[in-house]
């Protein structure tokens, strides 16, 4: 991971905030370097916020938050790390992608969490590289960014590139590397500060079991939600997750409606429309696009159907969002 140039100096890691960045992510990485530095009473890391132009930059919770210096005046470190989230898609421009390449050729790590990720791609510092970002993003970076072997890890340490996934994956990712640098004492005393039980693995996955998130103990009910879960793209009839399921589809009819209060075809159209949503808000892909993308023959019928759900049409809620 990332190393200190001088064995006697704290290792100092460059934090560059962009507009909306998440406020979780970037506390999820800072406290744990300060806590190591508070338990082991001395300065083992070091850390500079930047911004592009050196003024404050507001996170998407609206909390602005002040920095030290702009790109232009940042201090050598050991690693950059790129802090960005929603409305990520028109931060890349060619002074950042620019910036990211020289500190490339420089060999200081880069790093990003959540949508971070996409700048360090569509800077060109991620070929040939390992990485990971929010779960919501991977399946559509992994079609823009074919050099890069993205996964679905909660955080990658590849050589001198890191990423992670977004929220709480950075906590995880800077306990273990006090972890790596420092020992195991240390990075479970400042776990346990934080009332943290586990040091996840960065293997592990990024959410919640499906068992978990439909909140029902049906095994069939599970493979039926985990079937549709996998058949986003294309439209399947309702025959095929029974058959997933190992039911009938009247008998799949009275699990959903028992457990979810809802039908299968109803649950199968908002699993689509959401993953439609998420693909309007966070990328550039056209509107006919995206309904091809989350199953619907035709835009007439992806527009009917989302604002069935969301109450106004697709193209006004990317228009809202970027």
């Amino acid at each position: 991971m990332f190393t200190r140039q001088d064995s006697d100096s704290p290792i100092r890691l460059n934090f560059l905030l962009l507009p909306n960045f998440s406020m979780m992510a970037l506390s999820a990485m800072l406290d744990p370097l300060r806590m190591a530095n508070w338990l082991s009473g001395k300065t083992l890391y070091d850390w500079v916020l930047l911004s592009m132009d050196g003024e404050p930059v507001q996170a998407v919770n609206r909390v602005t938050v002040s920095v030290d210096r702009s790109i232009g005046g940042a201090p050598p470190c050991d690693m950059i790390m790129v802090c960005a989230s929603y409305e990520h898609l028109g931060l890349d421009t060619k002074d950042l992608s620019a910036w990211l390449r020289r500190m490339a050729r420089f060999g200081t790590t880069l790093g990003a969490q959540d949508n971070g990720t996409y700048l360090l791609a569509r800077a060109g510092v991620l070929d040939g590289y390992r990485a990971t970002a929010h779960w919501e993003m991977l399946e559509r970076y992994t079609e823009l960014f074919p050099e890069v072997e993205f996964t679905q890890d909660l955080f990658v340490i590849d050589r001198d590139r890191v990423t992670a996934a977004g929220g709480t994956s950075g906590l995880d990712l800077m306990l273990t590397a006090i972890r790596q640098q420092h020992g195991k004492e240390l990075a479970t005393r400042a776990a346990d500060e934080f009332v943290y039980a586990r040091i996840r693995d960065p293997q592990e996955a990024q959410r919640l079991p499906l068992r978990a998130r439909i909140t029902a103990g049906n095994p069939r009910l599970v493979r039926a939600v985990d079937a549709m879960e996998k058949s986003l793209e294309d439209s399947q009839p309702v025959a095929v997750f029974a058959e997933a399921a190992g039911v009938s589809e009247r008998e799949l009819e009275r699990i959903f409606k028992r457990w979810l209060k809802t039908t299968p075809g109803a649950y199968y159209r908002r699993l689509r429309l959401e993953r439609a949503r998420s693909l309007l808000q966070q990328t550039e892909m056209p509107v006919i696009d995206v309904a091809v993308a989350c199953g619907f023959g035709s835009a007439a019928h992806f527009s009917r159907a989302y604002r069935a759900r969301y109450g106004r049409a697709p193209s006004t809620d990317r228009a809202t969002v970027l």
